[in-house]
């Protein structure tokens, strides 16, 4: 049984050491002032029922340093049944830059999840260049486009993803949750440096509206609900090689708000976790796979504690180990997403989450999930 733990935890080290490293290597890049070589940015946002989360994001849109003349703001409705739209219209008569709201014209036929749907609308119409997206419940500083236009500055740069942190209220639940996704985040955007882009987050990202083009779009992918994010990088790191980029600037950073119920966020962490077996990297199953049985090794763990077994000290050392480096790498990254780190929060969350991940990873081959008011096959 040792060998079981020294061989498990010995791979996690080496996997963690390689997330730290490649965050560390993340450049932050050069933000472009020329007012006349910044491209043009579409911004696509599908929206369902977002009357009540929207107006951070309306302000966020008004207040950009990226010149009105250079970007515009496509919303499409999703079939909302509030006054989503409502409160656009009445936002979109003050404003001098551009701004449109396009119906969803989604039917359960068609062959494409709903969400896709509206954003091939979005990107067929869109004007520029550059489509940058963000998601209806969200907000961000005022050199959000203006780091995104800059970061395709090298003609080589198709994809980019950037960060998105959970800004909540000072529950508990709330900052597991903050922790969690800047785990995700600080994890994606080290994969990306190193050249295996796994994951990333539709809450933030942008690409040339060619290269969309190019790869064919979401075909493919069209009947996945989720995965409008990770499949298209993909697709775009298959078809370019070395040009999807993580955008590490504080400047870009779009924040969310956590879920405020355990149903919310099983639903949603389920409606992540579905699309894990579609990746189109090679041998992308292997990363779940592992960090499934990583932290199997916790339950196996528990029952050496239970039992009496003579490993108490050993197993002692691998967890610690563990959690000094998970310490390390989750606070630079939280540092960078300029959220509060709570070592006491942070302790919970290392053996809360084990079971949490566990309880996700199995639940999400079985059921359903429901999101924005509509029921999903798992």
């Amino acid at each position: 049984m040792l060998i079981y733990f020294f061989t498990i935890f010995s791979l996690y080290y080496i996997f963690i050491l390689l997330m730290i490293y490649g965050w560390n290597d993340i450049k932050t890049p050069f933000k472009n002032t020329d007012r006349l070589s910044l491209p043009y940015v579409s911004v696509i946002i599908a929206v369902r029922n977002e009357e009540e989360n929207i107006s951070p994001l309306l302000d966020s849109l008004s207040t950009q340093s990226l010149p009105s003349d250079k970007f515009e703001v496509i919303f499409i409705d999703d079939k909302s049944t509030d006054n989503t739209v409502k409160v656009i219209e009445q936002f979109m008569d003050s404003k001098a830059f551009s701004i449109r709201i396009l119906p969803n014209e989604y039917l359960e036929n068609q062959g494409i999840s709903s969400k896709k749907a509206a954003l091939q609308k979005g990107i067929d119409a869109a004007k520029g260049s550059i489509i940058a997206m963000t998601d209806g419940d969200c907000w961000f500083g005022e050199e959000w486009l203006k780091t995104i236009a800059s970061s395709f500055n090298h003609n080589k740069t198709m994809f980019v993803s950037g960060p998105v942190a959970l800004h909540g209220d000072n529950s508990i639940f709330s900052r597991i949750q903050s922790m969690e996704l800047s785990s995700l985040i600080g994890t994606g955007a080290a994969m990306i440096r190193l050249n295996y882009p796994l994951m990333c987050n539709g809450a933030n990202l942008a690409f040339r509206k060619k290269a969309f083009s190019d790869v064919n779009g979401y075909a493919g992918y069209v009947l996945q609900t989720s995965g409008d994010d990770v499949f298209l990088m993909q697709k775009m790191h298959n078809a370019f090689p070395q040009s999807v980029k993580f955008l590490k600037d504080a400047g870009a950073i779009v924040y969310s708000k956590p879920q405020s119920s355990l149903a919310g966020l099983i639903n949603q962490r389920k409606r992540w976790a579905s699309k894990w077996r579609d990746y189109l990297l090679p041998y992308s199953w292997v990363l779940p796979v592992f960090l499934f049985v990583h932290y199997i090794s916790f339950l196996v763990a528990l029952f050496v504690f239970i039992h009496g077994f003579s490993l108490h000290w050993e197993v002692s050392v691998f967890i610690g180990i563990k959690i000094i480096l998970d310490y390390i790498f989750l606070k630079k990254v939280m540092i960078f997403c300029k959220l509060p780190f709570r070592f006491w929060i942070f302790l919970l969350s290392e053996f809360l989450y084990p079971v949490y991940t566990l309880f996700i990873g199995t639940s999400v081959h079985f059921g359903k999930y429901s999101w924005k008011g509509r029921v999903y096959k798992t």
